[in-house]
């Protein structure tokens, strides 16, 4: 059973930082679509502003009409086609779900056989959930989280190892380890 709980934690640390990692970027592209939907259209007043009355005036408007169908084009891919809020929010609910999972792991003791019994089939679900989210995952990236996952497993522990290959996920080599992608000999 401790084995069982132990890979349980694991798999909740990995979607974790999956999880983390995906929310940040989606935030960032979140930030940044909103920043140009704020600044490109300040710096188009003020140039317009400026070049009022002169021979740039034409240019600068034709620039302007330009940069405000790219800005709406961008929103509308932002919003529609990359659900950019949309994946957010799945990544928040994900986060959420696996914090959840890895703390019952450490409590696992405390409860009753039905209320394991509960915890095990909600794993179940979730699991099904983070291996939907993130299938298109490339081998070499899940064995960069899994070796995150094995240094976070137990904050402080530096003499964790991998449980196929033995090897230090603090002395990474690249090399041939199914699950670390740590060198094996």
């Amino acid at each position: 059973m401790n084995d069982k709980i132990q890979q349980t934690k694991l798999n909740a640390i990995s979607a974790k930082i999956l999880h983390r990692d995906a929310k940040g970027l989606y935030d960032f592209y979140n930030s940044l679509f909103l920043i140009l939907t704020i600044i490109v259209p300040i710096a188009f007043i003020v140039a317009q502003y400026v070049t009022k009355g002169t021979g740039l005036e034409s240019l600068f408007n034709t620039i302007s009409i330009i940069l405000s169908g790219i800005l709406i084009i961008a929103a509308l891919v932002s919003s529609m086609i990359l659900k950019v809020n949309e994946k957010i929010t799945i990544h928040k609910i994900g986060l959420k779900n696996n914090l959840y999972i890895i703390n019952e792991c450490d409590n696992i003791g405390k409860l009753t056989q039905s209320e394991q019994e509960w915890f095990f089939r909600y794993v179940t679900e979730i699991d099904q959930q983070d291996n939907d989210t993130f299938a298109k995952k490339s081998e070499k990236t899940k064995k960069k989280v899994y070796r995150n996952a094995l240094k976070e497993i137990e904050p402080g522990n530096y003499s964790i190892t991998c449980p196929l290959c033995n090897k230090s996920p603090w002395k990474y080599k690249k090399g041939d380890c199914q699950l670390c992608g740590n060198k094996t000999n």
